[in-house]
This record gives structure tokens, C-alpha cells and sequence, in this order.
């Protein structure tokens, strides 16, 4: 695949996820604008667990997880205005005896549905994990 076929269409997609509590760290900056750069697509996910990285309830936790997907996806709109991007999202709560993500849980549920609202409100393609 040339550059100039990668510039005109999007043909492959990265997800970038944020590193939680409110951070993307180098090599996910670097991935983002070499993705936007290129006009491919770039998943940005945050992965917030209430009560580890992110505020123990589900609206403290989406809270953080939409301000960490949104600062993503705004970085890669500076790298280049109108890049493809998604809105992703992975919030869960955490088992409280063992300190691992609970899955299937219906917080897990909830946070997946309110992403997808979330994505909605702005327009956006919604990538979760459900």
C-alpha cells in the first residue's frame, strides 16, 4: 500500500488506550499522530476501573472516561482536522477481593451503555468491549 492510497482512504485502524487516572503517555501520542498523520483511524479507549484508577462510582468513573477519550480524539483532530477517530470505552468496576476487572457485572453493563449515549451525543462511533 503506497502513502498516497493510505492518505486518501482509511484501510486499518489502532486502538490507543488513555493511561488512567487523566493521561496518554508518549507512546500513545506518538501513535496517535502517526495514525492521524496517515488518515487512518484511531480508537481512543480509556480503561477506567472504579475503584482502582478511576472514582468508585459509575458516574465518577464515566466522568473520567469520557474526558480521557475526548482529549484523544481531540489530539488527533489537532494532528489533522477531520481524521477518522472512535469513541471507545472499557469502564468496569473492580472485584473487590481480588483487585481485577469485573466483567459481565451490570455496573460493567451500564458503563458500556452510557458510552455508547456518550458517543452518540457526539456524533461518533462507539468501540466497546461488550
Amino acid at each position: 500500500m503506497s502513502h498516497e492510497q493510505l492518505d486518501a482512504e482509511p484501510s486499518l485502524f489502532t486502538i490507543i488506550n488513555t493511561n488512567s487516572p487523566l493521561a496518554l503517555d508518549i507512546p500513545m501520542l506518538q501513535g496517535i499522530m502517526e495514525m492521524a498523520k496517515r488518515n487512518q483511524v484511531v480508537v481512543i479507549t480509556p480503561f477506567t476501573l472504579a475503584g482502582a484508577m478511576a472514582p468508585v462510582t459509575l458516574a465518577g468513573a464515566l466522568a473520567q472516561q469520557n474526558a480521557e477519550a475526548l482529549a484523544g480524539l481531540c489530539f488527533a483532530q489537532m494532528i489533522r482536522p477531520g481524521a477518522p477517530v472512535v469513541y471507545g470505552g472499557f469502564t468496569s468496576n473492580v472485584d473487590m477481593k481480588s483487585g481485577s476487572p469485573a466483567f459481565g457485572t451490570p455496573e460493567y453493563m451500564q458503563a458500556a451503555q452510557i458510552g455508547g449515549q456518550l458517543a452518540r451525543r457526539y456524533n461518533l462511533p462507539y468501540r466497546s468491549s461488550m
